[in-house]
C-alpha cells in the first residue's frame, strides 16, 4: 500500500493600501490540505512550481534520499490531484506546462537532446530528438507557446561561456536561434572577470521562462536588475523589460507570471535574525515596463 503524503498550499490575498507606490502586504487567507500517493518529504518542493491559465498548479515533490527524484503533480485550483507525471530520466527540475494540461520535459542521450511530451492524463505521448542549434547549449529553461513551438534556453560552458536561446517546432526542428542583446554584456563580463563569471553564469542558469496568457514566452534573466524578454513563436523579441526590484531585496527568485498585461516577478530578501526566505514581488505593466505595485 502506498504511503499518502499530506501537502499544504497557501492561498494569498492582499491588504489594500491607497498609495500605489507603497508596499502592500500579502497575507495567507486559507490553506488547502491535499494528499498524494507515495513516500515524499512534506514541505519539500522542488523548483520551479508552475501554474497555468486555468488556475491549475504543477508541483514537483522530492522523495527522501539523494538527488531530486520525484514526480510532477498537477492539482486543480481546488486542490484536487488531477495527474502525475513521471520525471525519471528528466533533466532535474526542468519542465514546462502545455496549454492542454500536459507537460514537456527533456532528457539527454550522449550528444543528443530529446523533448518528452506528456499528455494531460500523465502518460508519455512522444519523445523527439532536437536539432543541434548553431550555438549548442545545456538546456536550463523551457516554455511552450500556445501554437506548440518550444523555447529552450541555457548556457554553453565550453568554449567561451555563451548564452543560448532557440525556438523548436513540435517535431524538434530548429525554427530560430534567438540572440538577446543583454546576453552579450553578460558574456563579456564572464570573459573578463572570474567573480563575474560565477555571478553571471548563475544568472543564466537560474533564469526562468514561462508562457504568458497573451501567448508570448517571457524569459527572465536573473541579473540585477532582472531583464525580461517577451519572445514570439517565430523567435522575435517583442519587448525587453527591465524590472526594478522592491527596496531591500536581492536577486530575483523563480516566481514570474504574466496575466492580463501584468508581469509579476518574485524577489528574495537576505537572511536576517527572523527569516531566511521572506519574499517580495514587483508588478509592472508588461507593455510599457512601468512599475505598478510592490508586495511583501
Amino acid at each position: 500500500m502506498k504511503k499518502m503524503t499530506p501537502i499544504a498550499f497557501a492561498l494569498l490575498s492582499l491588504t489594500a493600501l491607497s498609495a500605489a507606490a507603497q508596499t502592500r502586504l500579502l497575507v495567507a487567507k486559507s490553506r488547502m490540505p491535499i494528499t498524494v500517493a507515495g513516500d515524499y518529504s512534506p514541505g519539500n518542493i522542488a523548483f520551479p512550481t508552475a501554474c497555468d491559465e486555468h488556475g491549475r498548479y504543477y508541483v514537483k515533490l522530492i522523495k527522501p534520499g539523494p538527488g531530486l527524484v520525484g514526480s510532477v503533480f498537477r492539482f486543480s485550483s481546488k486542490g484536487a490531484m488531477e495527474a502525475e507525471f513521471d520525471t525519471s530520466g528528466a533533466l532535474i527540475n526542468r519542465y514546462a506546462t502545455r496549454p492542454d494540461g500536459g507537460v514537456v520535459m527533456m532528457h539527454t542521450d550522449g550528444y543528443f537532446k530529446y523533448l518528452d511530451n506528456f499528455g494531460p492524463d500523465g502518460t508519455r505521448d512522444s519523445s523527439v530528438a532536437l536539432d543541434r542549434p548553431p550555438i549548442p547549449f545545456f538546456p536550463s529553461q523551457l516554455a511552450v507557446f500556445h501554437s506548440g513551438e518550444i523555447l529552450i534556453s541555457g548556457l554553453q560552458y565550453h568554449p567561451g561561456y555563451k548564452a543560448g536561446t532557440a525556438i523548436f517546432d513540435p517535431a524538434g526542428h530548429l525554427v530560430k536561434q534567438v540572440i538577446l542583446d543583454g546576453d552579450a554584456e553578460t558574456e563579456r563580463a564572464i570573459a573578463n572577470n572570474a567573480h563575474a563569471q560565477q555571478r553571471n553564469t548563475s544568472a543564466i542558469d537560474t533564469s526562468v521562462a514561462i508562457t504568458g496568457d497573451d501567448g508570448l514566452v517571457y524569459l527572465m534573466r536573473a541579473t540585477s536588475p532582472p531583464i525580461v524578454y517577451a519572445i514570439s513563436a517565430a523567435g522575435d523579441v517583442v519587448r525587453k523589460i527591465v524590472v526594478k526590484p522592491p527596496a531591500g531585496t536581492g536577486a530575483p527568485d523563480f516566481g514570474i507570471r504574466v496575466v492580463k498585461n501584468r508581469l509579476v516577478v518574485q524577489f528574495r530578501r537576505s537572511c536576517d535574525s527572523d527569516s531566511c526566505r521572506s519574499s517580495a514581488y514587483a508588478v509592472v505593466d508588461v507593455t510599457t515596463g512601468k512599475p505598478l505595485a510592490a508586495y511583501e
